[in-house]
């Protein structure tokens, strides 16, 4: 492994190098699996703060107000489209063969949302019905 860390105080590091990993893991913790649990199962996994009333999604292990442990409950709120994207060309700049929608969905009432690819017409503030339960999600516009 070989790489020059560059830092100062109250600036940004500067890594030159590639890292060189043979092997790693990385795990999502408590609630990610929950979270991610849930969507085998094709459910919205959120977790909500037994003081202050806060839900998130996706999941968390600690409100972020209170710094207290969660509850995780099963999101049944409605979904909507936050805000959206379009894209027109993939990651090396050639273009898509049909743009492709990519939005942020939350649920009424909580925090946190979801990023998802979007059939439809899309707009701000729509409905979406979710037709696959995997990051990121399958939506289309009601």
């Amino acid at each position: 492994m070989s790489w020059d860390k560059i830092g100062y105080e109250d600036k940004l590091l500067v890594w030159n190098e590639i890292m060189e990993a043979e092997e790693y893991v990385y795990t999502v913790g408590v609630a990610g699996e929950e979270f991610f649990k849930g969507l085998k199962e094709k459910r919205i996994v959120g977790s909500k703060c037994p003081k202050c009333g806060k839900v998130y999604v996706p999941a968390r292990l600690y409100c972020e107000d209170c710094f207290i442990k969660t509850e995780f409950i099963n999101i049944t709120s409605k979904p909507y489209i936050y805000t959206y994207t379009i894209i027109y060309a993939d990651e090396n700049g050639n273009k898509l063969e049909k743009p492709q929608v990519v939005a942020l969905v939350r649920f009424e009432n909580t925090n946190g949302g979801l990023l998802a690819f979007v059939e439809g017409e899309v707009e701000i503030g729509k409905e979406v019905e979710i037709l696959e339960y995997k990051i990121p999600l399958i939506v289309r516009v009601k």
